[in-house]
């Protein structure tokens, strides 16, 4: 029996996030899998207004699902396979790690290199070092200096 294998995506608004979708979705192609896309938004502590809180929270999971719609497209053009869709609230990187956790199906989680000189962003950075030891799946890197057309030919 085949394990159905699935590639993590963690949406942001970084233009390198297009790099780890675009090898995500032709990794999953490739091998029949699936492409599985998280977002994540910050809890905004109103803790006296809580009704402020709450409208807070629902913007940003309406954006997120807005920009989900946008990228299952692309997916599913490449794929020919829905992306699974999460959204959750809190840290980013303990949301990533409490989702890999809960989520045992997660094959591989695909992050993409940032070309700016300031070094690697939160994610490469967290997963690289200070939470190395917390990812129980592997890490793939898309390198940043990748075109669309160098990614299509890894494939």
């Amino acid at each position: 029996m085949n394990k159905e294998l699935n590639f993590l995506v963690i949406m942001d608004e970084t233009k390198e996030m297009h790099n780890a979708m675009r090898y995500a979705a032709l990794r999953a192609s490739r091998v029949d899998g699936f492409v599985v896309l998280l977002a994540t938004f910050d809890s905004l502590d109103f803790s006296h207004w809580k009704a402020v809180e709450n409208i807070a929270d629902k913007e940003s999971r309406k954006t997120a699902e807005s920009k989900m719609l946008e990228f299952e497209s692309f997916i599913l053009k490449i794929s020919k396979k829905r992306p699974k869709k999460y959204i959750m609230k809190g840290d980013r990187i303990m949301c990533i790690l409490d989702f890999l956790e809960s989520n045992k199906f997660i094959s591989n989680l695909i992050l993409a290199s940032s070309d700016e000189k300031s070094g690697p962003g939160p994610l490469i950075q967290g997963f690289t070092g200070k939470y190395r030891s917390n990812l129980k799946v592997p890490l793939t890197i898309i390198p940043s200096n990748l075109t669309k057309e160098e990614i299509d030919n890894l494939f």
